[in-house]
C-alpha cells in the first residue's frame, strides 16, 4: 500500500494568492512537495499557514495561481475532493470515536461488508493489521481507541489517512499535546512513511522539531514565501530571522528591575518527587529552573503550589512559615501557577473568554450571590486589550482560539489574582514566536511590579534570556545554582546531564 518509491514532485503550487476582506492572506505562493520528502512549514500565527492548508484541503479556493497534483493541473473544489485526490490533513484535535475499536476508527465510513450487508470483521481486522504494521504499532485492531494514549491515537489518525489511500499528509501541530518520547515515536513513523514514498508537510511551533525530522523548510511571513531551502542549511538564528525579521537575541526583553526583599524561602523540601530542595527568591527577581525531562522541575513548582504534599521541609513567605497543602491555600498566600498543560489544567476549553478570565476572582467580584455582568465585561475587555488576546468577542469559546491566545488567557486569569509569587511551568510551549515575545514582555511587567517569578522551561535560550539566576535540577534535587550572566547552554546542559 502507498505510492511508489521515487522522489518526484507530487504537489506544486504556482503563484497562489488568496484574499479576504481587508487581508491578503496569501501572495504569489510557490511551493513544491516531493515524494519521499518531509517539508517543514514555519511561520508566525497570521503568516498564512492555515489559509494554505485550507486551500490544499479544499476549504478555500485560490483567487489566483494554479495547483498541480501528480504533474496535472487541478482544482480542489471541496474537502471531499481533496480526500479523493489523496490529500489528508491531520489536525491538532483528533477526530476519533473513543467508544469504537482501532479497526472501526480506521475504516469508519468504509467498513468492508459481506454480501448480506453485515460488516466483514475478518477482512476489517486483516486490513487493519496491515495498516498498523505500516505505522509500527503492535496493538490489537480490536482495542478501544478511548483506552489508548494520545500518541497512539495520533498514529491511528494517520492510519485513517492511509486507509483513504492518501499520498500527501499535512500534519498541523501534531505534537502540541505530546511529550518528548511520544513525539519521537511520531517522528519515527513519519520517517518510515517518507521512505515508503509519501509526501509530508509538517507544521510545528516547536522549531527544534523541524530540524530533527524535515528535509526542507519553507518559511511563510505575511502571506508570502520568504525562503525554502534544505533543513541542514538552516540554524535557529536564520530560521527565526526569516520568520519574524528579527534576530533571536531581540526576543528576550530583559529589563533592569530593582530586586527587593526575600518573598519565598524553601528549606529542605522533600516528598516522593523532590529531595532536599532549598532556595529563596526576592521580589522582582526571576529564577529559572532547568534540567532534563523527569528531573523534578515541574514537580517542584507543583509542590510549592500545593498540588503535591510535603513529607518534610518548610516554606516561608515574608519570613513566616506557611502550610500550603492545596492550590487553594497557595492562592490565599499569593502564589499563582501557569501550568504546563494549559488545555487540561489551565483552561475550560468549552467556556468563553470572559468565563475563563474571571474564573479565579468570582468570589472577589461578587456581592452575596450576585455577580455584575458589567464588572465581568470590564475585567475581560481590559484583559483582552492588555494581553492582546485576538478573539472575535468576549463570548467566543476558548477552544476556538490559537494556542498563543489561549495561553494569554491563562496569564490574564492569573493576573486578576495579583500574585506575589508567580510559578510558570513551560509558559511558551506550543505557541508561535510572536506570541512568545508578547508573553515575555508580560512576564517582565510582572517582575517590575515586584512579583517573584519562577520559570520552568525546556528551552535553555528562554531560561538564559529571561532570568537572573538558574537552578539546575537532576534526579529530583538541585545540583547547582548559577548566575545567568555567567551561564551558557553548555554549562547548564553539563550540570543537567551529570557532565560536571
Amino acid at each position: 500500500m502507498g505510492p511508489a518509491m521515487n522522489s518526484t514532485p507530487i504537489l506544486e503550487l504556482t503563484n497562489v494568492s488568496k484574499r479576504f476582506p481587508g487581508v491578503n492572506a496569501l501572495k504569489n505562493v510557490n511551493l513544491t512537495l516531493n515524494t519521499n520528502e518531509i517539508l517543514g512549514l514555519a511561520g508566525e500565527n497570521g503568516a498564512g499557514k492555515s489559509t494554505l492548508i485550507k486551500i490544499l484541503g479544499g476549504v478555500h479556493q485560490p483567487d489566483e495561481g494554479s495547483i498541480e497534483l501528480y504533474g496535472k493541473q487541478t482544482e480542489i473544489q471541496n474537502s471531499h475532493a481533496a480526500i479523493e485526490m489523496g490529500i489528508s490533513i491531520i489536525y491538532q484535535e483528533l477526530s476519533l470515536v473513543p467508544e469504537l475499536s482501532v479497526a472501526e476508527n480506521l475504516y469508519l465510513g468504509a467498513l468492508p461488508k459481506k454480501q448480506a450487508g453485515r460488516i466483514d470483521f475478518k477482512t476489517l481486522y486483516e486490513n487493519s493489521r496491515e495498516i498498523l504494521n505500516i505505522l509500527g504499532l503492535d496493538i490489537s485492531p480490536k482495542t478501544k481507541v478511548g483506552g489508548l494514549g494520545i500518541s497512539i491515537q495520533q498514529l491511528v489518525e494517520i492510519g485513517k489517512a492511509l486507509v483513504r489511500d492518501a499520498k500527501i499528509l499535512i500534519m498541523d501541530e501534531p505534537t502540541s499535546s505530546l511529550g518528548r518520547e511520544d513525539a519521537e515515536r511520531l517522528f519515527l513513523t513519519m520517517k518510515n512513511l517518507k521512505q515508503k514514498g509519501y509526501g509530508i508537510i509538517f507544521i510545528s511551533h516547536r522549531l527544534n522539531e523541524l530540524f530533527g525530522v524535515t528535509d526542507h523548510i519553507t518559511v511563510l511571513r505575511d502571506g508570502e514565501i520568504i525562503e525554502t531551502r534544505p533543513t541542514k542549511t538552516w540554524d535557529m538564528d536564520s530560521l527565526v530571522f526569516a520568520m519574524v525579521n528579527r534576530k533571536i537575541d531581540q526576543f528576550y526583553p530583559k529589563r533592569e528591575v530593582p530586586i527587593g526583599e526575600k518573598v519565598l524561602t524553601t528549606t529542605n523540601l522533600e516528598n516522593k518527587l523532590i529531595h532536599d530542595i532549598s532556595f529563596s527568591i526576592r521580589a522582582g527577581e526571576i529564577v529559572g529552573i532547568s534540567g532534563l525531562m523527569g528531573s523534578g522541575r515541574s514537580e517542584l513548582v507543583k509542590t510549592i503550589y500545593g498540588v503535591y504534599r510535603l513529607k518534610k521541609g518548610n516554606i516561608q513567605i515574608d519570613g513566616k512559615q506557611c502550610r500550603i497543602d492545596s492550590p487553594q491555600s497557595a492562592l490565599k498566600h499569593g502564589i499563582a501557577l501557569v501550568p504546563e498543560n494549559r488545555k487540561a489544567e489551565g483552561l475550560v476549553l468549552e467556556s468563553t473568554v470572559k468565563e475563563n478570565v474571571v474564573m479565579s476572582v468570582l468570589k472577589k467580584i461578587s456581592r452575596f450571590t450576585f455577580i455584575s455582568v458589567n464588572t465581568i465585561n470590564k475585567i475581560t475587555d481590559y484583559a483582552v486589550k492588555y494581553f492582546d488576546i485576538r478573539t472575535s468577542s468576549r463570548n467566543q469559546k476558548v477552544i476556538k482560539l490559537s494556542g498563543g491566545n489561549q495561553q494569554k488567557i491563562v496569564f490574564a486569569r492569573i493576573a486578576e489574582t495579583n500574585p506575589r509569587i508567580l510559578l510558570l511551568d513551560e509558559p511558551t510551549r506550543g505557541i508561535d514566536i510572536g506570541s512568545k515575545v508578547e508573553i515575555y514582555n508580560k512576564i517582565m511587567d510582572f517582575a517590575e511590579k515586584g512579583t517573584a517569578i519562577i520559570i520552568v522551561s525546556s528551552d535553555i535560550l528562554e531560561i538564559l534570556g529571561l532570568t537572573d539566576r538558574v537552578l539546575v535540577m537532576k534526579e529530583g534535587t538541585i545540583v547547582v545554582e548559577v548566575n545567568t550572566k555567567d551561564a551558557d547552554s553548555k554549562i547548564i546542559m553539563d550540570y543537567a546531564t551529570g557532565g560536571k
